[in-house]
């Protein structure tokens, strides 16, 4: 302060140069992470061009080459013009909808068609407002531990739901007999037997699933909708097969084998 005081006309200080000095020590003593991006960072970017629009353009030019060889080797499944007397059987959706359609089979439609997938989209919608972390963005699984959860995920739920499609084909779609068992001993209405105890068992079978995710890997939250999301996958993936290559007449379960032959 001396030196400005001197280099001063008059030997006063300007209240601006006082202020600014307090303020450069107080900053001396705030300890924290500066709002600056330290620039030793820059080692571990890459460029948009040419490193990842490199990577998009050979798997964009993979997949057409693939595409366009299927196309050449294996015949579009094209039938006779629709028949409006005719119901083909049996009458499937387009793909993306064979997951719907084998719901459908197995509870009530409002249930399969509008309520079940209404939740599961607010839910991937809402992720980001549960999981606000920004560590392990980038990184497949988010660690080590996640990508373990990722693997148990996808063979526990694949296994467990071919099985619960086999059980409840065998028992006549009825929620594995429960539905029927309700209805013949209580006479239970429709919207206990056929609505309410199907999202209950969903309701259930996702609590267990978290439980058993909980109690064997410990997952942060991160890793817990790693694992919720990744049983979303598998369950629209399994639902899909089911209903594209393993629902024949009736859609009564066969193996894609006996399925009726379509014309070409």
């Amino acid at each position: 302060m001396a030196d400005i005081a001197q280099q001063t006309p008059g030997g006063q200080v300007p209240s601006n140069t006082i202020d600014e000095a307090k303020r450069q020590r107080l900053l001396e003593l705030v300890r924290g992470r500066a709002m600056a991006r330290p620039t030793d960072l820059a080692e571990d970017e890459v460029m948009v061009w040419p490193s990842l629009v490199v990577v998009e353009a050979v798997a964009a030019t993979v997949f057409l080459l693939i595409l366009v060889v299927l196309s050449v080797l294996v015949n579009a499944p094209l039938t006779d013009h629709a028949n409006p007397n005719q119901t083909p059987n049996p009458s499937k959706a387009p793909w993306y909808f064979l997951n719907l359609q084998e719901l459908l089979l197995h509870m009530n439609a409002g249930i399969a068609g509008v309520v079940i997938p209404s939740i599961a989209l607010l839910a991937i919608a809402a992720i980001p407002y549960f999981d606000r972390s920004p560590l392990g963005v980038g990184i497949l699984g988010t660690s080590a531990k996640g990508r373990r959860i990722i693997g148990f995920t996808i063979v526990f739920v694949g296994l467990l739901l071919a099985i619960m499609i086999y059980a409840d084909e065998q028992t006549g779609r009825t929620q594995f007999g429960v539905g029927a068992w309700m209805r013949n001993q209580f006479d239970a209405p429709e919207i206990v037997y056929n609505q309410l105890l199907p999202l209950l068992m969903v309701a259930i079978l996702i609590g267990i699933f978290v439980a058993i995710v909980r109690g064997i890997f410990r997952p942060t939250r991160r890793e817990l909708i790693i694992a919720l999301f990744t049983a979303f996958v598998v369950s629209y993936v399994v639902l899909t097969v089911s209903g594209t290559s393993f629902r024949g007449p009736g859609q009564n379960l066969t193996w894609p084998w006996n399925l009726p032959l379509v014309r070409h």
